[in-house]
C-alpha cells in the first residue's frame, strides 16, 4: 500500500514538473495590453479557468 502510495505521489510531482515547464513555451498570441507574447502556462491556466466557470 505504501509503494502505491509513494508510485502515485512520484507521478504528481513528475505531471507538476511538466506544467512547469509550459512557462518557457511562448506563444504567437499577445497579451491583451500588447506587451509581450503570453507563454503556454498563462494560456493554460486561463482556459482552466474559463472551463471552471463555464
Amino acid at each position: 500500500m505504501q509503494a502505491l502510495k509513494t508510485e502515485i505521489i512520484h507521478k504528481q510531482l513528475a505531471f507538476l514538473a511538466e506544467l512547469d515547464r509550459l512557462k518557457s513555451i511562448v506563444r504567437q498570441s499577445p497579451l491583451i495590453n500588447r506587451s509581450r507574447r503570453e507563454n503556454s502556462a498563462e494560456h493554460s491556466w486561463h482556459l482552466a479557468l474559463f472551463a471552471l466557470i463555464l
